[in-house]
């Protein structure tokens, strides 16, 4: 069965299965798929599982829906597709078997998507968005779901640091080399519009691109982050 990964602001990644036939989306209760936010219309698109594939509509709302960083009014969906539907970021996965899997976890662990627990950002859940900020947005959520950290001496270690804090050191999520690095003495963090390193500890090193990092320093594609004699490589595809 087909399904959506759904992301917004602080809340986690949720699984929606679509069932074959007709699936509305929008703010209203009454919809199969609700998005309860004001950026969303209160009946913003549906999708159509039939025999010739999956496709997406929009239904005359008011912010418009992007797929893959382009507004349309209806598209065929093929897997891997991101959608953007006002604060709502989501992922259209197939029902093949490379399918069961998203950035390396097993979709059927991930939890049943539930509007109850949708949690967004106050500031931003005001007011209805404009075609170009729900672009802008998109760009963000796709920099947040595909920015990596790799280990520049072996390619096949990696780390995702999306909207929550990464931390380097001992006592953190990814171990480093060198002298005077136990507890937690760096870390990569989302800072609403981009990743940025900071500097915890004043007794490690912590570079960008061979220049020391004094407290905090924006990160772009390609950086190389030195943290003690550790080097990783910043990227966003």
């Amino acid at each position: 069965m087909p399904r959506l990964i759904i992301k917004s602001t602080m809340s986690k990644n949720q699984r929606f299965e679509l069932p074959s036939g007709e699936t509305t989306f929008g703010r209203e209760n009454g919809c199969n798929l609700t998005l309860p936010n004001v950026s969303v219309s209160r009946q913003h698109g549906r999708i159509l599982v039939g025999v010739q594939g999956v496709t997406i509509e929009d239904v005359d709302s008011k912010s418009g829906i992007l797929l893959n960083g382009e507004r349309i009014e209806q598209h065929l969906l093929r897997s891997g597709d991101e959608i953007q539907v006002g604060k709502f970021s989501m992922v259209y996965l197939g029902d093949g078997r490379q399918d069961r899997f998203f950035k390396g976890r097993f979709v059927e662990y991930l939890p049943d998507y539930s509007p109850g627990t949708v949690m967004l950002d106050d500031g931003a859940a005001t007011f209805a968005l404009t075609p170009d900020a729900l672009k802008r947005l998109q760009q963000e959520s796709h920099l947040v779901e595909t920015a990596r950290f790799r280990l520049l001496t072996d390619k096949r270690s990696f780390w995702y640091p999306e909207d929550r804090p990464l931390t380097f050191g001992s006592g953190g999520m990814v171990q480093v080399d060198g002298w005077f690095t136990w507890g937690v003495v760096a870390e990569a963090f989302w800072d609403g519009h981009k990743h940025t390193v900071k500097r915890n500890a004043w007794w490690t090193s912590v570079k960008v691109n061979d220049e020391s990092v004094s407290q905090r320093r924006p990160l772009r594609d390609g950086d190389r982050v030195q943290v003690g004699k550790t080097v990783f490589l910043y990227e966003t595809e």
